[in-house]
C-alpha cells in the first residue's frame, strides 16, 4: 500500500470535481487549505496506481498544480 498527501492547486476548483475514479487508488480524505488549495489523502495498491491518480487529478478542470507533500509505502 502506498499512501500520499497531495495539494491540489487552482482557482475555483470544486471539491466535487475531485471525486473521480482512480482504479486501484482511493481518496480517503478531502480537506480545504485556504489560500493554498485542497489537500487529499490517497491510498493506492502500488506506486504505479498512485502515479496514475496524480495524473488524473492534474487533468481535472481548473486544477493548475498537483504537489505531493508526502509519500509513505507500507
Amino acid at each position: 500500500m502506498t499512501q500520499s498527501l497531495v495539494l491540489i492547486q487552482g482557482k475555483n476548483v470544486k471539491e466535487q470535481n475531485l471525486h473521480i475514479s482512480l482504479q486501484n487508488a482511493l481518496q480517503l480524505i478531502i480537506g480545504s487549505a485556504p489560500g493554498f488549495g485542497i489537500i487529499l489523502h490517497i491510498a493506492a495498491d502500488t506506486p504505479e496506481y498512485l502515479e496514475k491518480a496524480l495524473i488524473a487529478f492534474a487533468m481535472v478542470p481548473k486544477v493548475t498544480g498537483v504537489v505531493t507533500l508526502m509519500i509513505r509505502t507500507t
